[in-house]
Order: C-alpha cells, then structure tokens, then sequence
C-alpha cells in the first residue's frame, strides 16, 4: 500500500462504504477516514468502514472542520504509515467519480514533488448556483491576485507526494480555508501543479455538501486577500515553515 486514499467526513450517508469498496477493487490502497465529529447516526457507516480490510478511522471527537480533517490525516500518515509515498484527498458526498480518484492517484503515483488537481468543468448546466457562485468568484480573484489561471481553485480531490505533507501540515486553516491557504502557498512558492479533468457531479444539487456558501465563501475570498498582502498570515507557525519544507 505506497498510496492512500483519505476522505474528510461529517454525517456521511449510507453510501460511504460502498463507495470506499468500489475504491478498494480498484486498487491496494490505504483508506484514511476521519470521522470529524459526526453525530451518533453516522456511527453504523463508520463501524462498516472500519471493519474492511485496508481501512483506518480516524475519530475527532467534535467537529473540527474539513482542513483539520486533513491534517489529521496527514500526520498520520507521517507518523505510521512509511510505506505511503503518496495521498489522494476525496470528499465523502459522492461528487468525486471512483475512476476519476484512481486517475489523480494514478497521475501521482510518478511524482515525488508538486500537486495534482482534480478539476471540474464550471460550464456543466447542471452545476448548483451556490457551487457555481463561490468556485467562479474565487477562480476570478485568484487570477487577478496571484496571476495563475486555475480551472477549479476549491476541489478537493488532489493528489500529493508524501514530501509536501510536511508543509501542507505547517498551513493555517482548520475549514475549507486551509485548502485556499495551500493553494495559495503552493503559486508562491512555484510548486508545481497539474490539472486534470475529472467529472462534474453534484447528486441532488449538492444537497448533501457542507459547504455554506456566504460563510465559506467570505472565509475563502477573506484569506485570498490576506494570503496576497501577508503571506504569514498562511501558516500556523511562520518560523517553522522553511524547516518543513526541507524536511
């Protein structure tokens, strides 16, 4: 198992663990969930994750937000897992097509620095207004800020070398804003990223997302225009930043 596969999830519905079974015939991969504070009804779904073979859950005990999600995922994979040279994040909603995560992590496989990006079409007519509102908001201001084009600025399927975890475990951000703050770093810095296309889908209009899209979005737009004036304001501790990225 050199790959893992690590979803983020808050109340997922029933259809999680046949979605990770799908991910596992797919592949030896590692799957990482993190239980991010659910309530009690989800604990069936993540008994049944649990009980598969090649699968962890990880448990916050509240709910702590998608980037602390992440990050918890990402430590521990530093700190147990030494034969995962790479990680592919998903969400748990269904919007992330399984040959469409198997492609991320194929396109990461031969990498050792940089990220790859899983990019949706924003020109899909079924795409959800509030969908379509933050990520073609955020496209725009990024360009005009940072100068780099990006199809899709908020998806959170990405593919990333084992290397540039201890970084991404230095960025500020326990929310959808720690994706941001990466993405952010990552143009600074010129790390490399690649795009790849994957599916548009959104089951019944995006129903079962977490995002809020006035309060999300004014986090996201927030921190692009502290991450362009302050670039400090991107990490939890500045002083620490240059020795992880080395490491």
């Amino acid at each position: 198992m050199n790959q893992s596969i690590i979803i983020p999830a808050y109340n997922p519905d029933r259809h999680l663990p046949g979605y990770i079974r799908q991910l596992r015939q797919q592949g030896d991969f590692l799957i990482i969930v993190v239980d991010d504070g659910s309530a009690l009804y989800s604990k069936p779904v993540f008994e049944s994750i649990r009980s598969m073979e090649g699968c962890t859950v990880l448990i916050h005990e509240r709910n702590l937000g998608k980037g602390a999600a992440l990050k918890t995922a990402f430590r521990h994979v530093l700190e147990n897992c030494e034969d995962v040279a790479h990680v592919v994040t998903a969400d748990a909603d269904g919007q992330h097509a399984v040959e469409d995560v198997i492609k991320v992590a194929r396109e990461t496989a031969g990498s050792i620095r940089g990220l790859v990006f899983g990019v949706r079409d924003f020109v899909h007519p079924d795409i959800p207004s509030r969908s379509l509102f933050g990520n073609r908001l955020t496209s725009r201001l990024f360009r005009l800020l940072f100068g780099r084009r990006l199809q899709d600025t908020q998806t959170g399927l990405r593919g990333i070398p084992r290397r540039e975890l201890r970084w991404l475990m230095t960025i500020r951000g326990d929310r959808y804003d720690f994706e941001m703050n990466t993405l952010i770093h990552a143009v600074r810095e010129e790390v490399a990223i690649r795009e790849v296309d994957i599916r548009t889908i959104y089951l019944d209009h995006n129903a079962s997302s977490h995002y809020r899209p006035v309060l999300d979005s004014f986090r996201i737009f927030r921190k692009i225009i502290t991450g362009y004036f302050s670039g400090s304001s991107l990490y939890e501790n500045p002083s620490t930043r240059k020795v992880a990225e080395d490491t």
